[in-house]
């Protein structure tokens, strides 16, 4: 009895994952909620090269490196993100630096449990951010492609620490270390989304002589920071509609609309013609709508009057009405004024007579 039960426990918990999963991909939002859920937390910015790009807020962040560590879960080795808006900027897309303005993020649309390139020895496990343009390649993770410095290298013991960032090497030694390290090409394949898993699972677990804990990826139900809750890493993870994203470049990395709704092209020369076009198209929909409002306005004019005549010819009528009214009333008088006039002389006239007939009488 109690082994058919552990089996049906068992069917239970994979239907749960496989449940979890298909969530995971039928779950589908617009490529703007990047824009509107990190507009609070930092910029956007217009780069000439990948349109809308996002710079944090965050003083002193480096993707990869502050503000978060690693996990290993049922995708590989896994960033959880301590920030707010962590949950995007750290599985999808990738990363670049520019001077004046430090680190930026280039908008993606697929999801992978981080974009880094991996390396590793004997004593040491180092990341760093892929760029845009970077394919999951041998070659990828070389150093004379990722520049020496965006690199962060760890003690092997203290890469499942939640506070791996106290055991950074000091980035003096990059160099050194990058020269006594080889690529870690873990190249994994997971919903059709190639990426790199870093260190195997086991190897990790006989260089740190430890058992290594496997968490569950699972889906949160809106953005925020990443949480480990008992066996599982919950991360909103939207599965981004491609309809809404725009490819600017031959290496598809992909950006979103901005919020006029201008396309933003590869390059100046183009962004300036999408937005001539833009606007053309906008100064177009502008006129007709201005013609369309001026027929509409003499439409309504032209109804105004017409309901106004019969309003003005029906309160003609009434004051003529009552003009007619009072004339008659004023003629009326009159009349019987003349009438009552006249008794009053028909009156006195006879009583003269009648006064002269008895004078003549006496």
């Amino acid at each position: 009895m109690k082994k058919i039960f552990s089996i049906l426990l068992f069917a239970l918990f994979v239907s749960a994952g496989i449940t979890n999963e298909a969530k995971s991909q039928t779950a589908s939002v617009s490529f703007s909620v990047f824009y509107n859920s990190l507009k609070p937390y930092g910029r956007w910015m217009n780069n000439s090269t990948y349109g809308q790009v996002w710079v944090s807020n965050t003083k002193g962040f480096t993707p990869y490196s502050t503000g978060g560590h690693w996990a290993y879960t049922d995708y590989g080795w896994t960033w959880v993100s301590e920030y707010d808006w962590g949950w995007a900027p750290f599985h999808y897309g990738r990363w670049s630096y520019q001077k004046q303005y430090g680190w930026y993020w280039v908008p993606g649309y697929e999801w992978a449990p981080a974009w880094v390139a991996w390396r590793n020895n004997n004593d040491y496990y180092g990341w760093a951010p892929l760029s845009p343009g970077l394919s999951i390649s041998v070659g990828v993770s070389s150093y004379n492609t990722i520049p020496s410095g965006r690199w962060v290298f760890a003690p092997h013991r203290y890469i499942t620490s939640p506070y791996v960032s106290r055991y950074y090497a000091p980035r003096t030694q990059n160099v050194t270390i990058i020269n006594k390290t080889t690529v870690v090409n873990n190249v994994t394949v997971r919903n059709n989304v190639h990426y790199v898993a870093g260190p195997r699972k086991e190897e990790v677990e006989r260089v740190n002589h430890t058992k290594i804990q496997t968490y569950t990826v699972a889906n949160s139900s809106k953005p925020g920071k990443t949480v480990i809750n008992n066996n599982t890493v919950n991360v909103y993870r939207p599965v981004i509609n491609n309809n809404d994203k725009t490819v600017v470049n031959n290496n598809n990395t992909t950006v979103n609309k901005n919020s006029n709704n201008t396309t933003v092209n590869k390059n100046s020369n183009n962004k300036t013609a999408v937005s001539n076009t833009t606007v053309k198209k906008n100064s177009d929909n502008k006129t007709n709508t201005s013609g369309s409002n001026k027929q509409t306005n003499k439409t309504v004019k032209k109804k105004s009057e017409q309901n106004k005549k019969p309003a003005d010819n029906s309160s003609s009528q009434i004051d003529k009405q009552k003009v007619q009214q009072s004339s008659n009333a004023a003629k009326t008088t009159q009349h019987k004024s003349q009438q009552q006039k006249d008794k009053e002389v028909a009156t006195k006239k006879r009583n003269t007579n009648n006064s002269n007939d008895n004078n003549r009488k006496k």
